[in-house]
């Protein structure tokens, strides 16, 4: 496995395992972060209050952390994309689960860039 795609797998599990510090261990100070028709922030501090779910409605309705499953790693230069599937809990046990394509641009050996496609599999949340 590349450094890149390493790289992209040590911050898929911060994620997943709720290691805030990790996640931003993997990024540039002035990354930018792109939830692409919700969010973008730029800049590791900014990110924090992202991952460390302390920003918008999205926090609030989430109860867990999400399951991910990642189906391919693609690289070229300096971008790994990693494209899956992903679920998560809501309040009144309603789920939300997505296809998702996310882009990872790299200065160095540092996450400098991450844009975040989702699209909804079915209709609104179940519960």
């Amino acid at each position: 496995m590349s450094k890149h795609k390493a790289i992209v797998e040590r911050y898929r599990d911060g994620v997943l395992s709720g290691d805030h510090e990790l996640v931003l261990s993997l990024v540039t100070d002035d990354v930018v972060w792109e939830s692409l028709g919700q969010t973008r922030v730029q800049g590791k501090e900014a990110l924090r209050g992202i991952v460390e779910n302390k920003e918008g409605q999205a926090a609030r309705d989430v109860v867990q952390r999400p399951t991910i499953t990642v189906d391919r790693l693609i690289e070229e230069g300096d971008t790994v994309v990693a494209t899956g599937r992903a679920a998560l809990a809501l309040p009144g046990g309603a789920k939300a689960e997505f296809l998702f394509c996310d882009v990872f641009t790299f200065a160095g050996e540092a996450i400098s860039h991450l844009e975040s496609y989702k699209v909804p599999l079915g209709g609104p949340p179940r519960g």
